[in-house]
This record gives C-alpha cells, structure tokens and sequence, in this order.
C-alpha cells in the first residue's frame, strides 16, 4: 500500500476509556447501570455530566479569562455504525433526571435546535422573569443543526457559542426581539461518523461552535436480550442522591481548587496547550481546558465536594483523553495536517538511519511544540507509514528513540 493510500486511513481500533473517568457518583451510576445494558459506558457518562451540570444550575462556578464558568457542557456522541445504539445511553441518562429532577426532566428538555428559534423561546421568559434558566438539549439529529449553522444566514451557529459561553442570546421575532440574558445550557447531540464528516469543514469550524463540543466516538458495549433493562431501584439509589447534591449546588458561590488540585492544574494547563495539532482536529480540541475545568467542576459537584480537588482534575482528564482520542478518530484523517506530512517527508529523506527526537524537532526549526510532533508520529506510527525503537547511534552513545519509515511509507 502506498503512502499515500494509507495516509488518511483511520485506525480501526476500540477507544479505552480510564477507569478515572467513571469516578464519583456518576461514574458510580455508570457504573452498575453499565452492566445491564448495551449503552456504551462513555456515553452514559458524558450524557449524565451533560444532565447532571444542567440539573445542578449556573450557581456554582469557576473563573477562567475573567469569566464565570459554570457546570455546562456540550457533547456529540459519534457512532461508528447505525447499530451502536447511541439513543440508548440518551433514554437511560433521561431516567435517572427523572429521578434527580422531574421538572428538568419533563418542562425544562428541548427536543431539536431547529434554526436556533426553539432554543430561544424556551429561554425567553413569558412573564416578567424566567422562571427557570436551565435548559437541557438532545438533539438527536445533530448533522441537519450543523447544516443549517454553515448557512452564512443562519443564527444557529451563535446561538450555540453564546449558550455555551454563557453571554446573551438575541434573535428578531415577530412584532419583538427575542432576548435570552440568564440561561444554563447543556446539549446531547448524536450522530454517525459517515453523516458527521462532510457536514464539517474548516470553513464552519472557524465559526466557533465546533470547539464548543466534547466528541465521543461510541459503541454498543455487548449485545443483550432486549437491549438490557437497568432496574429501576438501581437508578433511585443514584438519583436520590444526586437529587441532594444537584440542589445542593444551586447556592450561588464561586468554587476554588485545593493547593494540590491547584498546583495539578498548573501542569495540567501547560500540557493542554502545547496540544496544538494541525486542521480541523486543532480547531476541534483548541478549547480543551475550558471543558476539563469545566468536567472537573461537575465531578465536584457531582460528590457535593466545597472544592475541586486533584482528584476531580484527574477524572476531567481521563474523560478528555477519551474524547481527544475519539475527535482524532472523527477529525483525524482530514486534510490539512501539515506536520504529519511534513515528518514523513523527513524520514523519507533521512532513509534507513532514521530521525531521533532531537532530530525531529530540528526539522521543524524547533518551532512546533513537542506535543503536536509526538502527535504527527504516532499518527504515521499508526497508519503504518513509520516505526520507532531504541537505538545507539554510537557504540558507547546513549539509547536514542529513533523514528524511521517503513516499506508502505517508502517513495515509490
């Protein structure tokens, strides 16, 4: 196969998801709820972060770029086949809210984004004052929103940055403008990979909605008579509980980070972002550290913590992994990544002695962050194209990694 057939090919391989991901509460719902259904297990735990955060209110909150950031989070789960059964982790993630919070779930769920104008009227207050700012969205038909968002005359695409950074929302209506200035807003949005791909391109993703999501690439987890069934006690247990957290929550006040979680977070931001790869997969993960403070702050309050500690950081982290790993499933093979090309081009002008790490960043002027050429690399590693191992360029040398291309990366 030649290199550049093999080049944007995929790897056909399951995503791990860390066992820190499934921490808390939530992680402890998933959990048990996970053994009796086909539900992929980081659906169910991103849809109920999504539930949950929504259920928990704009009450609580972290500060980032002198903005309140609050318990709101936007998720895309991508099914690899039609047969993942994605509905499911939706219909199980709705029972337990039913259990948490029976207005969110019955007045407070929109069905469909439509134009943006749903969204809008369900934030717009009737009388004098809204009642209730939350909002949780399931979007079941993501790729016809993302269609209509393109549009160069359509609001949808603002009206999801603004949902999801929290800033007004506003849309002329008939004889009155429609003005949404308090709102908290969670969506759940499904889809296929081979519907996602080509309603995405860098055109809309410049437009700042697409980094406003986590994507998760889904599977159906096992196959089950009936699909499974989850028992009902299982779900008021978890939800009674979660229940007294999420009220909990609603008492307004700003969250701070232990000293451990926040000296954590100060190397957990720098490694963030230095990720900084090439295309739509750049564009797609450039907000990371808003969503793992973001994940962080709903594990906390999930566990109706008084601060965010090291250990809420490291479950934010283990599901971003997840979702940083399933956007270069979804994003990946794009065109436009400019430093995978650019090493392969390098080992293939160095030949059989190869490129050690030193080597490799010296291609690039030692302008482009380690992390995004360790990316390149095991994305060439991947797709079969190159192969590393250690190596001693001399005889009393040190071992060195050394990167060199393999027969179906070779010039023809």
């Amino acid at each position: 196969m030649s290199a550049a057939a093999a080049f944007g090919t995929a790897p056909d391989r399951e995503l791990p998801l860390e066992p820190a991901a499934l921490s808390g509460p939530l992680g402890a719902w998933v959990s048990e709820a996970g053994a009796h259904t086909e539900a992929d297990p980081a659906a169910l735990m991103l849809s109920a972060l999504v539930a949950f955060g929504v259920a928990a209110g704009p009450g609580r909150y972290m500060m980032a770029a002198n903005r309140p950031q609050n318990a709101r989070l936007f998720t895309l789960l991508v099914a690899e086949s039609p047969k993942s059964n994605r509905g499911l982790s939706w219909a199980l993630t709705r029972d337990l809210l039913e259990v948490i919070d029976p207005h969110l779930a019955r007045q407070r769920v929109l069905t469909g984004l439509g134009t943006g104008r749903p969204l809008l009227d369900a934030l717009t207050p009737r009388r004098s004052v809204l009642s209730d700012p939350r909002l949780l969205v399931f979007e079941p038909g993501i790729t016809r929103a993302l269609a209509i968002a393109s549009r160069p005359s359509s609001p949808l695409a603002w009206v999801l940055r603004n949902a999801w950074d929290g800033a007004p929302i506003e849309l002329p209506g008939q004889g009155r403008r429609l003005v949404a200035a308090q709102h908290h807003v969670g969506l759940i949005g499904h889809a296929t990979i081979d519907q996602l791909r080509p309603r995405l391109s860098g055109a809309d993703a410049s437009a700042s909605f697409v980094n406003r999501f986590v994507y998760a690439v889904i599977q159906r987890q096992r196959i089950l008579p009936d699909e499974g069934n989850v028992p009902p006690e299982l779900n008021l247990r978890h939800g009674r509980a979660l229940a007294q957290a999420a009220a909990a929550a609603r008492s307004p006040g700003q969250m701070q980070r232990t000293p451990a979680a926040e000296r954590l977070w100060r190397d957990v931001y720098e490694r963030l972002a230095e990720d900084d790869p090439d295309g739509l997969l750049g564009i797609a993960v450039a907000r990371s550290a808003r969503h793992v403070l973001r994940m962080s702050l709903i594990y906390a309050l999930a566990e109706r913590a008084s601060q965010v500690g090291p250990a809420h950081i490291d479950a934010a982290l283990a599901m971003w992994r997840y979702t940083r790993a399933s956007a270069v499933r979804i994003f990946g093979d794009q065109p436009g990544d400019g430093v995978s090309r650019r090493l392969l081009a390098g080992l293939q002008a160095a030949g059989p002695a190869g490129l050690t790490l030193t080597e490799q960043a010296a291609l690039f002027g030692r302008n482009v962050p380690a992390a995004r050429i360790e990316e390149a690399r095991r994305r060439l590693e991947r797709a079969g194209l190159a192969a590393s191992a250690p190596q001693r360029r001399a005889p009393a040398g040190r071992l060195a990694q050394v990167t060199r291309v393999t027969e179906a990366g070779e010039l023809p």
